[in-house]
């Protein structure tokens, strides 16, 4: 395949991506090319810092595979995952509309694909298409309501409902529900950062864990964590 031919082709490939993500499924083939003529293909290794709490916001990023973890970080230096996302999901919107610094850091949890957009690109395209800003803010929204239920979560609630409200939150945004009525999450979850994103300690989530799978609740697998009884974690997460 010469050269012309496969930038066509990778093209194609990312604009039938894109439109997969409901910002720019009703956009032409032309608009989107357009965009994606100021975007940049960018691929993070596991772990990898993508950006920090603080960092100046002069682009932001659409996620075409992977996974990410958003974290606030005190002065004190302890971490709160505020989020987890993946594919199809925009990262790093906010301080691209307000100029502000980053207000929580991003990484990589795994070998994550994305498009860079620069701020002047982002800021120009949203000039043409006023329904793609739209419903950037409606997910702003959204994103900001998810945030203020888990900081109230976590600052209201015992250890055992705080953690099974959080798989819960997990499996319905990142899982699937079997056959058999189990809810799997569909990342590797390591027990440190479910603890972050529940605020509890790793040693706590461990604990309750462990009881939770003697009691039939719970499966953990290759650090995959289903949900065996969902009602049952339900009524636990309303006490």
């Amino acid at each position: 395949m010469s050269g012309a031919n496969g930038k066509t082709a990778a093209t194609a490939s990312l604009i039938w991506e894109l439109k997969r993500h409901p910002f720019f499924e009703a956009l032409t083939d032309e608009k989107l090319k357009g965009l994606l003529d100021a975007a940049q293909s960018v691929v993070f290794g596991a772990r990898k810092q993508i950006f920090s709490q603080g960092d100046e916001s002069d682009c932001l990023y659409i996620i075409l595979s992977g996974r990410v973890k958003i974290s606030s970080y005190s002065d004190a230096g302890k971490e709160t995952v505020l989020a987890f996302m993946g594919e199809n999901e925009v990262l790093g919107e906010m301080g691209v509309f307000d100029g502000g610094a980053r207000s929580a850091a991003a990484s990589a949890l795994q070998e994550t694909r994305a498009l860079r957009l620069y701020r002047r690109d982002v800021l120009d395209f949203l000039e043409r298409n006023h329904g793609v800003a739209l419903q950037i803010i409606a997910a702003l929204c959204t994103r900001l309501r998810h945030t203020n239920f888990l900081l109230e979560d976590i600052a209201t609630l015992p250890a055992a409902p705080r953690l099974a409200r959080a798989l819960l939150r997990l499996g319905e945004y990142y899982g699937h529900v079997d056959d058999d009525g189990s809810l799997c999450i569909d990342m590797k979850l390591s027990q440190g950062n479910l603890g972050a994103h529940a605020g509890l300690m790793r040693e706590n989530v461990n604990r309750q864990l462990k009881l939770w799978e003697s009691e039939g609740l719970v499966r953990q697998k290759a650090g995959v964590i289903t949900v065996l009884k969902p009602e049952t974690l339900k009524h636990i997460g309303e006490e």
